[in-house]
């Protein structure tokens, strides 16, 4: 069995499983494995980053393919071969079913996420409701943990049971950085598949575009691209192009999406605005931005879950990790575990607990270059120190511009200090409101406040920071 059949029939069982097929990044690496290459050779002859091999998209493969394959044993790269030669056995030519679990309307490929614990949300499902009834891209925004692929499941689970005309829904993760000519590869096999037509599949990348607006126009589907913040790879540093040099295309594609006439509706997750996105609503084209925020009194509801006591103290979490719904979730259940359940107990400590996927997505704009420009950074670690070294909630903008500047030596303008600062409020990394004398306050989340100063402590201590080159 050659490397070609041999990843044919495990894209095979995992469409069969998963209701997905394989993507070029999961391919390479199984090529990879299976020619037992190094991560180094094959990512010097594809378009994607070692890194993005080796540390995002193999350790889930290999998880993925251990519950499909492993019958006990893991997979690994170096037991794939044998495991496949030994188990597999050549699978019959029966397509696949679609998973429809539930409702009429079948979901075309992917598996949503669990939201049996889906609390509140009432008003963002209504209006998500109207936004994909009346625009041909919806983008949800904010930051990790939000709660923002849980929405989009509980309202692809509305929509199936009820009378929105959708002739099906696409569930896609593309957080592994599809190229686009890969991506509308990939939704053009979907829809050939799901029509029960042979794919044709056109070697141009416009080509290829073209063919999948003939499937948007003629039917109507609902388009969802899961974790999209992996498209924006863009040095905004150095470039007003968000996307960078290998996913410029993307901004075309969704531009076509958006103004040309078709019945069916992108609908985008992502950490990270896009930019794009909001200069064409404000010229009237059918695309929204809408910026989901954290929980209210909804989120009681989580610690009722736990079995967590002192209820007159849940007010205080909640208000410290700003209903982010999954830090409550890995909050309850640590208190749980360390506190017996007492939330008065863990107050007593004092100290804010920082989650793995909250510090894993501020990892990725700090150190990924360009994710934050220079002069964001520096205005986060400005922000930072002064709330620390004053021990307030908040600070407010002409105070800050004044000391910023006079720190910069005035080698920035304000024009530029507040284009920063609205960026940052759009990643939701800077909160903002306005008080009873019209002045605007900023602050920061204590999340974010304990790994900013963190992590220009490291800068420190690595003799690396330099404030004005952060």
């Amino acid at each position: 069995m050659n490397a070609k059949e041999a990843i044919q029939i495990i894209d095979d069982l995992v469409f069969g499983k998963q209701g997905r097929w394989l993507e070029e990044p999961e391919k390479i690496v199984l090529r990879s494995a299976w020619l037992d290459l190094d991560y180094k050779d094959v990512a010097e002859n594809s378009l994607y980053d070692i890194n993005l091999l080796q540390r995002r998209v193999a350790p889930k493969l290999w998880v993925l393919l251990t519950g499909i394959l492993g019958n006990g044993e893991k997979v690994t790269k170096k037991r794939l071969r044998g495991i496949v030669e030994k188990q597999i056995v050549l699978p019959d030519k029966e397509p696949a079913k679609w998973n429809e679990a539930a409702g009429d309307l079948p979901i075309l490929t992917g598996n949503l996420p669990e939201i049996s614990n889906f609390y509140g949300r009432t008003p963002e499902l209504a209006m998500l409701k109207e936004l994909i009834a009346q625009e041909r891209c919806v983008a949800i925004i904010g930051t990790a943990g939000i709660g923002k692929s849980a929405l989009v499941a509980k309202l692809v689970q509305a929509l199936r049971m009820g009378s929105y005309e959708f002739n099906g829904f696409i569930w896609k993760s593309i957080s592994y950085s599809p190229l686009l000519t890969d991506l509308v590869a990939d939704l053009l096999r979907i829809l050939a598949y799901s029509e029960k037509q042979e794919l044709d599949l056109p070697e141009s990348i416009q080509a290829r575009i073209s063919k999948l607006f003939d499937y948007l126009r003629s039917r109507r589907y609902l388009v969802i691209l899961d974790s999209a913040e992996s498209l924006l790879q863009g040095d905004r540093n150095t470039s007003s192009n968000a996307y960078g040099k290998h996913y410029a295309e993307y901004g075309t594609f969704f531009n076509r999406v958006i103004e040309e006439q078709h019945q069916s509706c992108f609908l985008l997750t992502s950490r990270e605005p896009f930019i794009d996105f909001n200069r064409l609503q404000k010229k009237g084209q059918p695309v929204r931005t809408l910026k989901l925020e954290g929980l209210g009194k909804e989120a009681l509801e989580i610690f009722r879950f736990h079995g967590l006591t002192d209820e007159d103290k849940w007010g205080d979490l909640i208000q410290t990790y700003r209903g982010n719904p999954l830090s409550l979730n890995i909050l309850a259940d640590k208190i749980q575990k360390i506190c017996g359940g007492s939330v008065e107990k863990f107050l007593n400590f004092q100290t804010v607990l920082m989650t793995d996927i909250f510090q894993d997505s501020l990892d990725e704009l700090f150190e990924d270059k360009g994710r934050l420009t220079i002069l964001e950074k520096q205005i986060m670690f400005h922000l930072a120190e002064q709330l620390t070294k004053e021990s307030g909630n908040s600070i407010e903008l002409t105070g800050l511009l004044k000391q910023f500047k006079e720190r910069q030596q005035n080698e920035v303008t304000t024009s530029e200090v507040l284009e920063a600062i609205e960026a940052l409020y759009t990643r939701s990394l800077i909160e903002q409101e306005i008080n009873d004398s019209k002045e605007v306050l900023l602050s920061l989340e204590p999340q974010v406040i304990k790994y900013v100063c963190s992590y220009a402590l490291k800068l420190v201590q690595n003799t690396v920071y330099d404030f004005k080159s952060a």
